[in-house]
């Protein structure tokens, strides 16, 4: 690989003079000195050294997305946005799984800290441990201090996210629909209360009810996992407890789409015997039998806001935070509720 001092050579500059160029250093040069040493990187095939150039600028240009899971095709849609805009940006963007470990997640932050990356955007909700959270705020602390943004797309210890959607709003509506088409015992997955995000969609499905005028039936609530396996096992438990029902809400489309199939191998029909609803319209949610009804998120569109969010604030920008909308979207697996 070429080095510095050969672009300097073969453009007739000092080396100090090329590595400004190449470095884009904010450093009074002339457009013709310019020219010429592009142009010698170029026949060269010069490739700078990102983390020297770190050095440089106290940061290096690499995107931290901390996600739960990239498995789940939530996450995938928020780094695929991210991945939109970072690139033609010209940064990295490396994904870290913490699969809700708070333990990984702090090493992560710790890792990308370390590297100095210039933002570190938490895709995933915060999670509710106390000797772990004041960890991680230590580690957000040291990464702005070393002049690289930081940004929540969800709930977190130190309050609401720097770009997010109103969680408590969307599940709600949800619930409202479902009032709407007569049904009354609406059972709710919860998701795992030790997430900060789960706790605000359960808030949602009680406001909901609230707003309807119905009473809080704690049978019907179920606390789950965040995945199929959890919508299944959140039916057989419904089921056990003897709660009657018309329909389930869950706190994400995976737990829904696990209902379906654990209802499917019970017999029960959707949505003739009860209606079922998610939370994300990931993209499989369209494709289901019965497709499923849900709460649609701009999940993409969360992505490119955060890391635009994470722009700005390297750029010296005060950004304030920003409420993406929802939006309920009825499909075949929620329909009107026929009396037995």
């Amino acid at each position: 690989m070429a080095s510095i001092t050969e672009v300097a050579r073969l453009a007739g500059v000092s080396t100090a003079t090329a590595s400004r160029v190449v470095g884009e250093v904010d450093y009074p040069v002339s457009q013709a000195t310019r020219e010429r040493v592009l142009a010698a990187a170029r026949e060269l095939d010069y490739v700078p050294n990102a983390l020297a150039r770190g050095l440089l600028k106290s940061t290096v240009p690499i995107v931290g997305v901390i996600v739960h899971d990239i498995t789940d095709p939530y996450f995938n849609e928020i780094v695929r946005g991210v991945e939109d805009v970072a690139t033609q940006a010209g940064y990295l963007v490396i994904t870290c799984s913490s699969d809700r470990d708070p333990v990984r997640q702090n090493s992560y932050a710790r890792l990308l800290r370390s590297l100095r990356a210039a933002a570190v955007i938490f895709a995933g909700s915060g999670i509710a441990d106390g000797e772990a959270s004041l960890e991680l705020e230590r580690h957000v602390t040291g990464i702005r201090a070393n002049g690289s943004a930081v940004v929540h797309l969800s709930p977190h210890a130190g309050g609401p996210p720097d770009v997010g959607v109103d969680n408590v709003a969307g599940i709600a509506a949800m619930v409202a629909a479902l009032v709407d088409l007569g049904h009354e015992r609406i059972a709710y997955f919860t998701g795992p209360q030790s997430l900060l995000v789960a706790r605000e969609r359960l808030a949602g499905y009680r406001r909901g009810l609230a707003d309807a005028r119905i009473e809080v039936d704690e049978r019907l609530i179920v606390v789950t996992g965040f995945d199929r396996a959890g919508g299944a096992a959140g039916v057989d438990a419904l089921i056990e407890s003897g709660a009657g029902f018309s329909a389930i809400c869950c706190a994400n489309d995976l737990l829904a789409l696990g209902a379906l199939q654990r209802l499917a191998e019970l017999g029960r029909e959707v949505p003739r015997d009860v209606s079922v609803a998610g939370f994300d319209d990931i993209s499989v949610a369209a494709l289901t039998a019965p497709h499923l009804s849900t709460v649609r998120l701009p999940l993409r569109e969360l992505g490119r806001r955060g890391f635009d969010a994470a722009m700005r604030t390297l750029a010296g920008e005060q950004v304030e935070p920003v409420t993406l909308p929802t939006e309920v979207v009825l499909r075949d697996s929620t329909a009107r509720r026929t009396p037995k």
